[in-house]
């Protein structure tokens, strides 16, 4: 009796090739039904929060060996107080800078986003995504940290990303360098709106929709023009660095360096609204109703009746 041709081969090079059989329908049904996969994806990340926190463990173990346990320890202490401390500080000069640059162009006409409405919390980041595709890092909080869908993360240059999952202890920040995310931009020289996009990679953005005939030069800063309510106002998202002269259409393509660190950020701060901000609500609030990001339209002159 001629034998199979699995007979001819060992039992462990059997069962790789049923394993690899079943990971390909399953890679299959993922790609056909990717709901049916959600919560496994959404249990198995959880499973991998002692993973993240034990990878960072190396680091604080050769730090303390630098030196004793008690000088070590204060030092530490000071340098992540010190270096919030910073980091709050900076990111209020970004949003006085944008309003001063607002106020001299439009004359004190416009109203933008106040840096008191947001609370800013410090997290780390404590680990990658597993798709190497992906612009995603993990931070260590989440929803006991008040962390929610939807807030953005900055650094002390500009806007990081926004927040797209959160667990009770962590949560996963989608980078601006993404090929999915883009954001709403105003150049500070000229004023004129556009996108920005990411391009898959953590140091080069894109610039879209912009005509030849734009006033756009290398060196150009791009803040945050909050438009669609993702990303507030104000906030640097990166700087012209090369505009191609050859174009085979109507728009340039122009690449943008970003204004914050991709790539050595070991802390972020994630913008929440402020507990002190007023509360708008049909009935309940009673105080003046002041405009954040909307420009103020002054109103008509009267017509004098004869």
């Amino acid at each position: 009796m001629p034998t199979s041709i699995f007979a001819q081969y060992s039992l462990s090079l059997r069962k790789t090739a049923a394993v690899l059989l079943v990971a390909m329908i399953l890679m299959l049904l993922d790609s056909k039904n990717p709901d049916w996969f959600t919560p496994i994806r959404d249990t198995s990340h959880s499973a991998m929060q002692p993973i993240y926190q034990m990878s960072v463990l190396p680091s604080f173990v050769s730090h303390w060996a630098d030196g004793t346990l008690t000088s070590k320890e204060a030092l530490r202490r000071e340098n992540v107080q010190l270096h919030a401390q910073l980091l709050h500080a900076q990111a209020k000069l970004q949003q006085q800078d944008y309003v001063l640059a607002q106020n001299a162009r439009l004359q004190g006409i416009l109203s933008t986003t106040k840096p008191d409405q947001y609370d800013l919390n410090l997290a780390q980041v404590i680990g990658t995504d597993t798709n190497p595709l992906k612009q995603i890092v993990v931070l260590n909080k989440g929803s006991n940290d008040g962390v929610e869908v939807g807030q953005t993360a900055i650094d002390e240059n500009g806007i990081l990303g926004q927040i797209i999952n959160v667990y009770p202890n962590t949560s996963r920040l989608l980078l601006i360098t993404d090929e999915l995310q883009s954001v709403s931009v105003t150049v500070r020289r000229t004023g004129q709106r556009a996108i920005v996009s990411g391009e898959g990679t953590p140091s080069s953005l894109k610039l879209d929709y912009i005509f030849k005939t734009s006033d756009i030069r290398v060196g150009d800063e791009l803040i945050s023009s909050g438009l669609g309510g993702r990303f507030p106002a104000g906030y640097r998202v990166g700087r012209i660095e090369y505009i191609n002269p050859e174009q085979n259409d109507n728009f340039m393509n122009i690449e943008v360096t970003p204004a914050a660190d991709f790539v050595n950020s070991s802390y972020v701060l994630i913008m929440q609204d402020s507990k002190h901000s007023p509360r708008y609500s049909d009935d309940s609030f009673t105080g003046s109703l002041e405009l954040t990001q909307a420009p103020y339209v002054p109103p008509s002159r009267p017509i004098d009746e004869p």
